[in-house]
């Protein structure tokens, strides 16, 4: 039996190796997806207090002037020294400065977290690369529980520092897979739910009697053509009346004549981005068509925000986030580690194999 797991783990491993490193070192860096693209682009991503922020209906209007036909898809707002990143249908983003409104540079083309996102969920290969990278989870969390199973008899807790190089790797890929097996299998899982979260929340909805929610809430144009809308700051000040003491963290224009303007707001202790609670307000009476609170989300509502919580390591800030990092390039440690292993045991027979006088000439060239 032991033999059957062994063999489990080595040619699951070996069969998942290349695609589990670019898996592994895509989410070491997204665990600080929020403020990553800010730290690689300081220039145009920060700026200096000063007062009040401007009105946003004067950010769009200098938008609008300086970036004619083209409309805004959405805002991103990152705090009181951060630019409102503004998203263009020019595939453009212009990095405004809030208390100014005057427009400090602009990008072509998606940030770095976006591209690191689409190789880590789907390896840049669409619905094929996807089925790839949840298969890939699958077979790791089935790596970490035969690792377990192996290592049970020998229970090996130290690091013999002093043994030769082959001795020093194999307690570390022990000693790695022991101490962080446990996350491991918890990224993995949670990684799966939040890859299959649009087919499992139905399931979720029935499970726990929650109704499903929405954001798609359409606005209500008496004319149509003459109908007055609702600005910008007063949809702001709307949700901000319905969910006190969250700050914006993104405002989504309407799209459409009937769409409306989706605000996304963040509680403190709210890690994700751009935040779990939305508040959606009619482009033209100006009233709330529907809201969530992260904090008071009904229980379907709240798998995935914890399931995600829990997947990037923002349960408790910080230290989570610094867990979830080390989980994830424990694994980078031990595909090496392993792979290591498993090359000097193929070498090792192969000169086994070979006959005497050539294992003579290779013992002498090495």
């Amino acid at each position: 039996m032991r033999k059957l797991w062994l063999n489990v783990h080595l040619y699951t491993s070996l069969s998942t190796c290349v695609i589990l490193l670019v898996v592994c070192v895509t989410g070491c860096l997204l665990v600080f997806e929020v403020p990553m693209d800010r730290w690689l682009d300081p220039k145009v991503s920060f700026v200096e207090v000063r007062g009040e922020p401007v009105p946003f209906a004067r950010i769009m209007a200098k938008l609008g002037t300086a970036f004619p036909g083209q409309q805004i898809t959405e805002m991103d707002l990152a705090g009181p020294d951060g630019s409102v990143i503004a998203k263009m249908t020019g595939d453009v983003r212009a990095f405004v400065n809030p208390y100014t409104g005057e427009i400090i540079g602009t990008r072509q083309g998606q940030p770095p977290s976006y591209v690191l996102r689409h190789i880590h969920r789907e390896l840049l290969a669409g619905n094929a690369g996807a089925q790839v990278v949840r298969i890939t989870s699958f077979l790791l969390v089935l790596q970490s529980l035969t690792g377990l199973y192996l290592w049970w008899p020998l229970k090996r807790m130290t690091m013999k520092w002093g043994a030769p190089w082959h001795r020093i790797n194999f307690d570390l890929h022990q000693l790695a897979g022991f101490f962080t097996s446990a996350f491991v299998c918890m990224i993995a899982v949670t990684g799966l739910v939040k890859a299959y979260g649009d087919e499992l929340q139905p399931f979720f909805n029935r499970v726990t009697g929650t109704p499903a929610a929405t954001r798609a809430l359409l606005s209500s144009p008496h004319l149509q053509g003459s109908a007055t809308r609702t600005g910008i700051d007063d949809a702001i000040a709307a949700a901000k009346t319905r969910l006190p003491g969250a700050t914006i963290a993104r405002i989504t224009p309407p799209k459409a004549k009937n769409g409306s303007i989706l605000v996304t707001m963040k509680y403190p202790g709210d890690s994700t981005a751009p935040g779990r609670s939305w508040v959606v307000v009619d482009q033209y009476t100006g009233q709330v068509l529907g809201s969530q609170d992260a904090r008071e989300a009904p229980p379907a509502a709240q798998i995935p925000i914890v399931n995600r919580a829990i997947h990037v390591g923002g349960i408790y800030g910080v230290p989570t986030r610094i867990l979830a990092f080390l989980s994830s390039l424990a694994v980078v440690a031990q595909l090496i580690t392993g792979t290591s292993m498993w090359w000097r045991k193929r070498s090792l027979q192969s000169a086994r194999k070979a006959p005497a006088g050539t294992r003579g000439t290779l013992t002498l060239a090495g």
